[in-house]
């Protein structure tokens, strides 16, 4: 049996990466359902970085300045101040170069703006997996059970203190 959701009302924001350069179609379906999963009445997207790239990878290019970082503080600001939880869902890998120390301060910056709004943390099996990889993540952990049916098991509160800058792949 799924967890029962924790709330009916509220706001839930998930954070992403970086605008898309498509329709994004697939990643909102994700998010909708998970503000469904969750029983959340409403939801909104941020992205850690307001430059829009092909692929994530793109981020260690486009990320080596400190302006795309920068830019996006303040969509993040006015989103978290709206939101009654979170999703972390950036993804699971850092960019390389210069781009990983700006991702990293962002990180930080982002844990610190969370924990000080008490907002309830929540993310795909402790990882903040971007929604475009959940349905791979769901069948692999719970092969028997459709997407819809898994979601429940897998999108999990965490604790926030320290959880943010230490969901990533730090290789």
């Amino acid at each position: 049996m799924p967890p029962t959701p924790p709330r009916l009302d509220g706001h839930l924001l998930v954070i992403l990466s970086n605008p898309p350069t498509t329709s994004g179609v697939r990643t909102l379906q994700r998010v909708q359902l998970a503000r469904e999963t969750l029983g959340y009445s409403s939801v909104s997207i941020a992205n850690v970085f307001s430059i829009s790239t092909y692929r994530t990878t793109g981020i260690t290019t486009a990320g080596a300045l400190p302006e795309g970082w920068l830019a996006a503080r303040s969509e993040l600001t006015a989103a978290l101040d709206t939101a009654d939880a979170v999703i972390l869902a950036y993804g699971c890998q850092e960019p390389s170069g210069i781009a990983r120390h700006h991702f990293r301060d962002q990180l930080a910056w982002l844990q610190t703006e969370i924990d000080a709004l008490g907002l309830t943390i929540w993310m795909i099996d402790g990882q903040p997996r971007h929604p475009s990889r959940w349905h791979r993540h769901t069948h692999a952990q719970h092969p028997s059970l459709t997407f819809l049916e898994a979601l429940p098991f897998v999108l999990k509160e965490v604790a926030s203190t320290g959880r943010i800058a230490n969901s990533v792949s730090t290789g």
